[in-house]
């Protein structure tokens, strides 16, 4: 992400005006936290001019415009954010026509203007994030089974899936069907190694998880090798370290999950990003399970533990730091800022990744206190 500029405070008090640019998919996302309804962009949208009388278009010309935000349109793995809203008057009063609906859709070429109306600590910090490099994707996992295999990068807001390549087997009933087997098996294996190098970045990269049940995870590491060394590859073999092996119950993307939260490879994954977040809620939900009173959900109950100075981690979606109530959006902020002063943690998860949704069906809010503290959920009214 290219801010170009930012100016708090420049529309009212505790607004700001930010200009910037989007580089990918994870730029996208941020700016979707950022934007709200009533928001403000400022943008160039191309406009092609009618036919002229010999049937052929006129000039395509480069347009500024204003829109007042109504609705927006996000699809995270189709790289795709588009907003719509109602044009209005700019500062020179040139931005024409003037109420017209409009959509305007991102792209990483023309950089646009964001005039929001409530800039918060939370979206300050986005926006850091998003121009730190280092907060990048530093893990990427192939997760496969016989003839189906996904590769993909973790990333702090999903499990984007680059690549699915899929392979109907032969059944290995004669001896020329084992002949058949074992060259539709090498092309699979073959099919992954090169999906790998064309959609991941080594050099950014900390990480490869390779996981499956059976041997399919250890058969493709020793395919990786192999085809390496055959190409001469030392982009890959000089950096064969970061590949490590992990068992899951499933080719698919949920055996990605179940490997974040193991804790037989918790030592392995310390120094990745996202690892320690399945962890807290992997711990989150054993103390749920336990009933040991050290876990709660609800705003109610996680107001009480945060006066109480209780809360080792506070767990909210990015839904609910985004609400469409101001004061109860700032409640949070607050809540966030009491936990942390006390010496906890607050973590915030992505609603598009699956431990997101699973926070976002107990509330959007939790918590794992420092020691047990029951009965937060009934009413102290009594004198």
């Amino acid at each position: 992400m290219k801010v170009i500029s930012l100016k708090k405070d420049s529309v009212t008090k505790g607004g700001a005006v930010i200009t910037l640019l989007p580089e990918d998919k994870e730029d996208l996302f941020t700016i979707y936290q950022i934007i709200d309804k009533d928001d403000e962009l400022i943008f160039k949208k191309k406009f092609t001019s009618k036919l002229d009388e010999t049937g052929k278009k006129k000039s395509t010309d480069l347009i500024k415009l204003k829109i007042k935000v109504i609705s927006n349109e996000f699809d995270m793995k189709g790289e795709y954010l588009k907003y719509k809203g109602i044009t209005v008057t700019d500062e020179t009063g040139d931005n024409k026509p003037v109420g017209k609906y409009l959509g305007f859709t991102l792209d990483y070429v023309y950089p646009f203007t964001i005039i929001k109306h409530n800039f918060n600590k939370f979206m300050q910090k986005l926006l850091n994030d998003a121009c730190n490099v280092e907060q990048k994707s530093d893990t990427a996992a192939i997760v496969l089974q016989e003839g189906i295999a996904h590769v993909c990068l973790v990333t702090a807001s999903s499990t984007i899936l680059k690549q699915k390549i899929e392979y109907s087997m032969p059944k290995k009933k004669r001896a020329t069907d084992v002949v058949k087997f074992d060259e539709k098996t090498e092309k699979f294996y073959k099919a992954i190694y090169n999906a790998m190098k064309k959609d991941l970045d080594l050099e950014k990269l900390k990480t490869i998880i390779l996981c499956s049940p059976g041997f399919y995870a250890k058969i493709l590491m020793d395919k990786i090798v192999q085809y390496a060394e055959e190409e001469h590859n030392k982009k890959i073999l000089d950096n064969r370290g970061m590949f490590f092996i992990a068992h899951s119950s499933t080719g698919y993307l949920q055996g990605i999950n179940e490997v974040l939260k193991n804790p037989l490879y918790a030592s392995k994954l310390q120094d990745t990003k996202y690892s320690k977040e399945n962890l807290i809620m992997d711990e989150f939900l054993l103390h749920l399970n336990k009933d040991d009173d050290k876990a709660w959900y609800g705003e109610k109950e996680i107001t009480k533990a945060a006066e109480y100075g209780a809360i080792n981690y506070l767990l909210l979606t990015d839904k609910v730091l985004h609400s469409d109530d101001i004061a109860q959006r700032g409640k949070y902020l607050k809540l966030m800022d009491s936990v942390e002063s006390n010496g906890g943690k607050a973590l915030v998860f992505s609603t598009l990744h699956s431990l997101g949704e699973e926070l976002d069906q107990l509330t959007g809010i939790a918590c794992i206190l420092k020691y047990p503290l029951p009965d937060l959920d009934e009413d102290n009214n009594e004198v």
